[in-house]
């Protein structure tokens, strides 16, 4: 195995880093003491409307931006070592990104992934202050900040010295706290005002202008999908504002709005008509309530209700009344079509994509939403001759493996279906180009490039290529990072054969996916 997971008692873990450091050379370190193992510092204030919408897609975009960061450390190959220490249970996303660092070790080099986890000490209550201060902070603070909270609040060292601890210039905990701490609003400012704190901790500020201080891209985007975080940072800060004057209350006015939005996965139409009246109550700027308007609309639009969904295409319509970029009204029309197929209105569904499309002709536009488009179209109109030529079109304008996959899969299918396989061929070798030279991959890009393989694998499979079969076979399997050795024993029982490069890859998927199961149980040890 490639991973290790190691329960140690608090007081002996830097002795374990250092024995780590000294063994694998080379050590790419992460402390996870309250906050996001993959959140890194943002560079500086963000509009706040924008970011609480966007705060989901940010938070993937983080994460994916340290997976390839992490990717393009162990590319450089040679002994290292990924080693996480967790102080208290890990997320869902922070187990994932550990599955993608293990994903990505590289074969045949000795790089290894180590997560330490604390055995609970005790900690002194006459610490309690200094302790309520790092849990404000995220779990740690730069060891200058936390100098500077000690010489004002008069700290003994012998006193920080029992309840802290030290990691690479962070003062952290000396151990994992679970007894209730005294948080107060004085505390909360103190924080905020000296370090980088979470929205959690600026949402109990009395100041509005300070916990506008506090927001950033980066802090939406570690909120999302915690609780009503980003909820009650808004609207205390709406709050605030309208006692304080400080704070434009149309744009205080916005963001509590955008958190109300953001921090749900379902809404209902009568929620959404709400929000979007109390916008224009409000003075919402236009542009904003579009992006109001278009975020609700894509949450009606997947509704399993369809008494929901018919409510998606009135806030998409009033998305578009106003005074937005084209994209954006092409997204609309979009999303439109997707609420219009759900309720099996094809030919809606199909009028709605082609007024997408109309509206981008003539206009400069990223080729990932006209791959979009021209692909969802092609869905619709699929059996028909149209299909193909939108299907064609849509790979043409394809630039990199995200926009590639999003049409590959299908384009191949149909191609093989009208009996164009040496096409079909052609579209897998410039896909698997696209794919091994990208920075890296997600999970949706393997499957498309997986899929396409295998398609081609199993046609030439059925006409007594078996050499060529496996050829295909071998590219898939040897592009899938997560570990699968069931769908390589499949393969293998396809072929009847035993090609060495093949139970090669069957060898090593199941080491992933031993090391893939180990990291899960942390999430099953949390709880």
């Amino acid at each position: 195995m490639s991973v290790t997971v190691l329960s140690v008692e608090s007081a002996w873990i830097p002795g374990v880093l250092a024995d780590l450091r000294a063994r694998h050379g080379k050590v790419r370190y992460y402390l996870s003491a309250g906050r996001p193992l993959w959140l890194k510092e943002e560079e500086g204030p963000a509009d706040l409307t924008t970011a609480l919408l966007r705060c989901h897609d940010e938070r993937e975009a983080r994460l994916r931006a340290e997976v390839r960061a992490v990717r393009e450390w162990l590319a450089e190959g040679g002994k290292r070592a990924v080693v996480v220490e967790l102080f208290g249970a890990p997320t869902h996303d922070d187990v994932r990104f550990l599955q993608e660092c293990r994903m990505r070790l590289m074969r045949g080099e000795a790089q290894s992934v180590t997560v330490l986890r604390h055995i609970r000490g005790t900690l002194p209550a006459e610490g309690d202050e200094i302790l309520a201060m790092l849990r404000l902070a995220g779990g740690s603070v730069p060891e200058n900040e936390f100098r500077a909270w000690q010489a004002a609040h008069g700290w003994d060292d012998s006193l920080v010295h029992a309840v802290t601890s030290t990691r690479d210039g962070l003062r952290t905990y000396a151990t994992p706290v679970v007894r209730p701490l005294p948080i107060t609003p004085e505390l909360a400012a103190e924080v905020v005002t000296s370090s980088r704190a979470p929205l959690s901790t600026a949402a109990l500020l009395t100041d509005p202008v300070l916990a506008l201080h506090a927001f950033t891209a980066g802090a939406a985007a570690e909120a999302a999908g915690q609780g009503r975080v980003l909820s009650r940072y808004a609207g205390n800060l709406y709050r605030r504002a309208l006692q304080s004057g400080d704070i434009p209350h149309g744009a205080a006015a916005s963001a509590y709005l955008a958190a109300l939005v953001a921090d749900r996965r379902r809404v209902s139409g009568t929620l959404a008509g709400l929000i979007l009246g109390q916008a224009a109550k409000w003075d919402v700027e236009p542009a904003q309530q579009a992006m109001l308007a278009y975020s609700l609309g894509q949450l009606l639009a997947k509704d399993p209700d369809p008494a929901e969904r018919s409510s998606a295409a009135r806030c998409f319509a009033h998305a578009r009344e106003l005074d937005v970029p084209v994209t954006q009204v092409a997204a609309s029309f979009n999303g439109a079509a997707l609420a219009l197929y759900r309720d099996r209105d094809l030919d809606g569904a199909v009028t709605s994509m082609r007024s997408a499309l109309k509206l981008l002709e003539g206009h400069d536009t990223v080729a990932d939403q006209q791959v979009q488009l021209l692909t969802n179209l092609a869905k619709l109109r699929r059996g028909t001759p149209e299909a193909m030529g939108l299907y064609r079109q849509a790979w043409g304008i394809a630039d990199d493996v995200a926009n590639a996959t999003y049409v590959a899969s299908d384009l191949v299918r149909v191609l093989l279906d009208a009996g164009e396989e040496t096409e079909a061929e052609a579209v897998a070798v410039r896909l698997l180009d696209l794919f091994d030279r990208a920075a890296d991959t997600n999970q949706a890009s393997e499957k498309a490039v997986s899929a396409v393989c295998f398609r081609l694998a199993d046609r030439r499979l059925a006409a007594g290529a078996t050499t060529e079969a496996a050829r295909w076979y071998l590219a898939a399997v040897s592009r899938m990072r997560r570990g699968a050795p069931d769908v390589v024993d499949a393969v293998l029982r396809n072929l009847g054969e035993q090609p060495e490069a093949l139970l090669r890859e069957r060898a090593a998927h199941a080491v992933v996916a031993e090391d893939l199961l180990a990291l899960r149980g942390l999430l099953a040890g949390a709880a």
